[in-house]
């Protein structure tokens, strides 16, 4: 006979426990939590972007700039465009950098400076130039006067008529505050923007009849493809005519890696707590077989019991997720915080977009009813009879089958091709993947992570009775029982311990990557820097430039032997990104080049020919050697210049470095200011005196600051430190779930052995030796799961170090031993706090009560 309704059943389950229940929603809660704001802040990211970008490049039909996408040409492109059939508008702009010098004081005695971009634009056209809107006041028309942004304003109190100062490359400069402009989303980054007449921006920054590109809008009645077409025949190669969408969406197309490794990251709180999920409900189904066979004697189907079971994980999987909606929208917040704090980009408004809203809904049901529907056939599966036995006889770990002896292997086989699958790719992909490869070597990591998890049961026993050896000289019989206990069943501890293992080896592994980065990083400063201080600009947003009167003044101060400046530039040309750097003779006499091939008379012709020294990766990627020639997009049309020699080491460049001389790099890239400069000192100069001369010198510089090699060396390292702080607090989400599995595995094992607790205290075991008993199994499954963490995060961080190396710049392994040795003290710390609430409850059971139970 059938029942008729089984409607209440899993709402008065899921009532019935309420602490498993909270605690397996607050994994859900979790994981949805943070797929929903990472989802938020890559949406508010990409939108800020794309429409920041849309109004920098302007409203107008298409836009001009140099082939590479950067460089100045002659403004008389500008007339040039306007005689072009079916040209309506055209309005040249200069992009500039350059910074905003306040009045506030930093706690050197230095003014505060925040990053700035200027664009000259002919009062006629300003509005046309950069799609800028205004928001009070006027576009600027003469002499020194700037639009500024409006939150840059109120942020350092400036109104329109006030006057502010502009740091450009030969000191600072007054302008008057004509104008507002209004920026999408508030604010970007932290950089301020600004308009400024063309005419005085070129003076002021040293471009005097220079342009950075044109915005340009079709006749009426002229299609703009057409007007491409004959712009491009017209302008030559050295120019690139496309239209303003589409540069706009190839610069935002540029952060989809960043948005897959966030939606990575996040994507393992929510595969952790499916974990947790999993466990609960196997748990369930365990402590309800009584009731289960009560119900199949009175006519339930299979169907019927294993519908119930998915209907809890369906009510759970809802229910959490609408709750980790309202948490992840507080996450996306803090993410934005951290995100603004950890990369000095700021980020004042958030969009929230119904993609993410439906997604993360969407995947927290989903990943819930998945990971319940294993143990829902489970309980189909109850025989009426076995269950109307002792609890402890029915649905024991089922042995030998074949089954179960293949899944081993098979995680063997997942684990190994995961990892085959990650190093191909991180030594054989290029420094620019695209979305595919990307997604695909995520992919192999969590196939990494499963095969694994699949192994973890049968290293359950043996990693236990080594733990059991441990904890037997510290605690006595206490521990070994302990141990006993975690390998009664192994695959409940192994499914714990492997969602802790999970977070953990994606923090050492990440700590491994960072750790070797950074000490290679160091390495080769120590190895090939020689200079004694560097000058760079005083905030991480800035790309703010010097002229030659910088290092001009700093070469006469008493006691300075050497400088040399750097200047540098990106170019695009097709799917290749360049990263080009304009150097001087003082180069090779403080930084030491290391040739993978080529001499040391390589420099020499660089500075003396039409020469240039490429990065390794570069030279693979273009099967490039010396003699060869590397061809670069230019404002003079496509230039080949001649690989004079291939450097080891391109710690500037990444790996896709071209190095020219400053003079080649003016000429052909428009490049002509340096942003880097490097002093060394003469042999028993008095370093203290030279510092403060050069000091001198920089108050006329605010925008830039001066490093000894140990500060600028210890700043690298704050920098590094800062952003990794982001990526860690994601993953910390994952160790923070897994957490509440361990509560709720103890629970369980709480719930098993109560007649068991119960003769413990027949036979004189006190309340703390039974609660001690169950902390200390919930500091064996920790242990568990970050000793695998360590070992399988230790393996991961040195594939991502190998691949590393694709990008040209050859990194060492640096082992995490401080991160390891935290991740296993944090092992402990969880397992002793997810061990204090079951443990009350085991030490709280009255022996006739227990020994009772059945």
């Amino acid at each position: 006979m059938k029942l008729r309704s089984f409607n209440g059943l899993s709402p008065r389950s899921l009532a019935a426990r309420p602490q498993r229940t909270l605690l397996t929603a607050v994994g859900i809660v979790l994981g949805v939590g943070i797929v929903f704001g990472v989802i938020t802040l890559s949406d508010t990211m990409s939108s800020t972007f794309r429409e920041l970008y849309t109004r920098a490049f302007g409203a107008a039909d298409l836009v001009v700039t140099a082939a590479g996408g950067n460089g100045t040409f002659g403004e008389e492109t500008a007339r040039k465009i306007r005689e072009v059939p079916g040209t309506g508008r055209a309005a040249p702009r200069l992009s500039v950098p350059s910074s905003l010098i306040l009045d506030r004081r930093r706690e050197d005695g230095l003014p505060e400076v925040r990053g700035m971009r200027i664009f000259g634009v002919e009062p006629s056209s300003a509005a046309l130039a950069t799609g800028f809107e205004l928001e009070s006041g006027r576009y600027p028309r003469r002499g020194a006067e700037i639009t500024l942004d409006a939150v840059s304003a109120e942020s350092i109190g400036a109104k329109v008529g006030e006057e502010v100062t502009i740091g450009t490359p030969d000191g600072p400069r007054r302008a008057e505050v004509v104008g507002l402009l209004r920026i999408p989303g508030g604010s970007f980054g932290g950089l301020s923007f600004g308009m400024a007449p063309l005419r005085w921006t070129q003076r002021a920054f040293g471009e005097p009849g220079r342009i950075s590109g044109v915005a340009v809008d079709a006749a009426e009645g002229v299609p703009p493809a057409l007007l491409r077409d004959r712009l491009d025949r017209e302008l030559g190669a050295g120019l690139r005519v496309e239209r303003s969408e589409t540069r706009t969406e190839r610069v935002t197309s540029q952060l989809q890696g960043f948005r897959i490794s966030l939606l990575f990251f996040a994507g393992t709180a929510l595969f952790v707590g499916a974990f947790l999920v999993f466990n609960a409900l196997s748990m369930t189904v365990l402590e309800r077989t009584r009731e289960l066979g009560m119900l199949r004697a009175l006519g339930s189907t299979r169907a019927m019991i294993a519908r119930s079971v998915l209907m809890e994980a369906l009510i759970l999987g809802t229910v959490g997720s609408l709750v980790g909606l309202l948490l992840g929208y507080g996450m996306a917040w803090g993410l934005v915080y951290l995100f603004g704090r950890s990369f000095a980009f700021e980020i004042t408004t958030l969009s929230v977009s119904p993609f993410a809203l439906f997604s993360a809904l969407a995947v927290g049901v989903a990943v819930t009813a998945l990971a319940a529907l294993y143990p829902a056939l489970r309980a189909g599966r109850v025989s009426p009879v076995e269950a109307m036995r002792s609890r402890g006889e029915v649905l024991r770990e089922r042995r030998g089958g074949r089954l179960t002896r293949l899944v081993p292997p098979a995680g063997l086989l997942l684990a190994a091709a995961g990892g085959t699958w990650t190093y191909h790719l991180a030594r054989n992909l290029s420094t620019s993947p695209d979305g595919a490869a990307f997604a695909s070597g995520i992919a192999a990591v969590i196939g990494a992570f499963l095969g694994v998890s699949m192994m973890v049961p049968s290293l359950v026993r043996p990693l236990c009775g080594l733990l059991s050896s441990a904890l037997r000289l510290l605690f006595g019989v206490e521990g070994r029982m302990a141990a006993a206990n975690a390998a009664r069943n192994r695959v409940r501890t192994a499914l714990t311990a492997s969602a802790l293992m999970v977070g953990i080896s994606l923090v050492i592994a990440f700590a491994a990557l960072g750790g070797s980065v950074l000490g290679s990083i160091r390495a080769y400063l120590e190895d090939s820097l020689g200079s004694d201080y560097v000058i760079q600009p005083a905030t991480q947003t800035s790309d703010a430039a010097f002229s030659e009167r910088l290092p001009e003044r700093v070469r006469e101060v008493p006691g300075v032997a050497k400088t040399t400046a750097i200047a540098s530039t990106f170019l695009r040309g097709g799917d290749e990104t360049y990263v080009v750097f304009g150097l001087d003779a003082g180069y090779p006499e403080i930084f030491r080049v290391n040739y993978a091939s080529g001499s040391p008379e390589a420099f020499s012709r660089l500075l003396e020919e039409d020469a240039a020294l490429v990065g390794r990766q570069l030279a693979a990627s273009r099967s490039l050697r010396v003699g060869d020639e590397v061809r670069l997009p230019t404002t003079r049309g496509p230039r080949e210049y001649e690989v004079a020699g291939v450097v080891a080491n391109d710690v500037l460049g990444g790996g896709s470095g071209v190095y020219l001389s400053r003079e080649v790099l003016a000429r052909d890239l428009g490049e002509r200011e340096g942003e880097f400069l490097a002093i060394e000192t003469a042999p028993g100069a008095d370093r203290a005196l030279v510092e403060q001369r050069v000091r001198a010198i920089l108050r006329d510089y605010p925008q830039f600051t001066l490093y000894s090699n140990a500060e600028w060396k210890a700043q690298i390292e704050r920098d590094f430190d800062r952003q990794y702080v982001f990526f860690y607090a994601i993953m910390g989400v994952s160790v923070a779930v897994s957490a509440f599995g361990v509560i709720n595995t103890l629970s369980m094992s709480v719930f098993e052995r109560t007649r068991e607790i119960g003769i413990l205290r027949a036979v004189g075991a006190t309340r703390l030796q039974v609660g001690r008993l169950v902390v200390e199994e919930g500091v064996i499954i920790s242990l568990i799961g970050c000793l695998l963490g360590v070992a399988l995060g230790s393996l991961l961080g040195y594939l991502f170090v190998r691949g590393t190396g694709a990008g040209g710049f050859e990194v060492s392994f640096y082992y995490p031993k401080l991160p390891a040795a935290a991740a296993l003290l944090c092992g402990l710390a969880i397992g002793t706090l997810a061990g204090l609430l079951p443990a009350r409850t085991a030490a709280h059971k009255h022996p006739v009560e227990a020994l009772q139970y059945e």
